[in-house]
């Protein structure tokens, strides 16, 4: 597949957005973005993968501009209207159709790139701050709708079933059976947990890389969660979930990580009781997934060690978690809550 130049990424800029500035290109893994520097901000041009559907990305620009309406105190990325009004256009580029759109773009560095410098005091208040903002996430996307939103997504929770065979080629047999267990005992609850928990269109990617952080003089806190690709429509606990999976792996007490999370969540989005009891479950079920997603990765590409090098977090959290108690993360807050 030809790629765009960042000449022509900027002839389109400014063509058909009136942004004109200095284009670079930015790293992607299946799209191709490009980063414009101008007297007006910094904005991605995103030039989709053919694989992009236009009710996908359609999907996500709703999404965010619904966010910035509904929860102003987060810079979501925005997606631009260009000059005729519409906020993602359809090009040919090399012979294929291509969806292309610009964003504003977010200031800040990842999660994963400050965490490690951070003193304790400091992280704790970063945890906090994750979990404010997963749950204006949450509370921002209440109620919305939107017909792509209920596609079939291999990283949906709900589709955990649907890899249950890849059990079986884990190599370490104690991880396997770690797996099986948790695997077959979520799987079991499903039935139940679609008529007890709510459901709703989620984010499903507040991972260390989507969560950008500033640093100002109250401290660390998230200035916005980005990259909407993984949204689908989900039990609500599973955002929560998500985003504690990731903060937990940088952590030597990855419960106390946790349990600060969640009370930064529940000051913007209570959550029920019974949600609230299956947290943990839920944080092993995602582990899990990631671990089966993983294997059927590797087992595709076996000389791509690095798949399973980049596993060595997750695993270990499984290891740990899957050893104490299913409560020990939300139980100070099931003492104080009488529903």
């Amino acid at each position: 597949m030809d790629a765009l130049t960042p000449f022509e990424a900027s002839q389109l800029a400014d063509w058909y957005w009136r942004i004109r500035g200095d284009v670079s290109e930015l790293p992607s893994y299946a799209d191709q973005n490009f980063r414009i520097r101008s007297e007006t901000g910094d904005y991605v041009l995103k030039v989709a993968n053919p694989s992009w559907s236009r009710m996908d990305l359609d999907l996500e620009n709703q999404a965010m501009m619904t966010l910035a309406e509904r929860e102003p105190a987060l810079s979501w990325p925005q997606a631009l209207h260009a000059i005729n009004g519409q906020h993602l256009l359809t090009f040919p580029v090399a012979g294929q159709i291509r969806q292309v759109r610009v964003l504003s773009f977010v200031p800040g560095r990842t999660y994963a790139d400050v965490i490690g410098s951070l003193m304790p005091a400091q992280r704790t208040a970063l945890h906090e701050s994750l979990g404010g903002a997963v749950g204006r996430l949450t509370r921002g996307l209440q109620d919305f709708h939107h017909p792509a939103a209920d596609r079939q997504h291999d990283w949906n929770l709900m589709r955990l079933p649907t890899l249950r065979h890849e059990v079986a080629h884990i190599d370490d047999g104690a991880l396997r059976a770690v797996v099986q267990a948790n695997v077959d005992a979520f799987c079991e609850q499903l039935p139940l947990w679609h008529e007890r928990l709510p459901i709703a269109v989620l984010h499903n990617d507040a991972n260390d890389l989507n969560v950008i952080v500033i640093l100002d003089e109250g401290g660390p806190r998230v200035n916005a969660v980005i990259d909407f690709g993984d949204m689908c429509t989900s039990f609500r606990l599973a955002d929560l979930a998500i985003a504690c999976v990731y903060a937990m792996q940088y952590e030597t007490d990855p419960v106390a990580c946790a349990r600060t999370i969640v009370q930064g969540y529940l000051a913007q989005c209570p959550l029920l009781r019974t949600e609230l009891e299956q947290l943990q479950t839920f944080i092993l079920a995602r582990l899990c997934h990631s671990v089966l997603m993983a294997t059927r990765a590797h087992r595709e590409a076996p000389d791509n060690s690095f798949i399973l090098v980049s596993q060595q977090g997750v695993r270990a959290l499984l290891r740990h978690l899957a050893g104490i108690d299913r409560h020990a993360i939300v139980r100070p807050f099931l003492e104080s809550r009488h529903d």
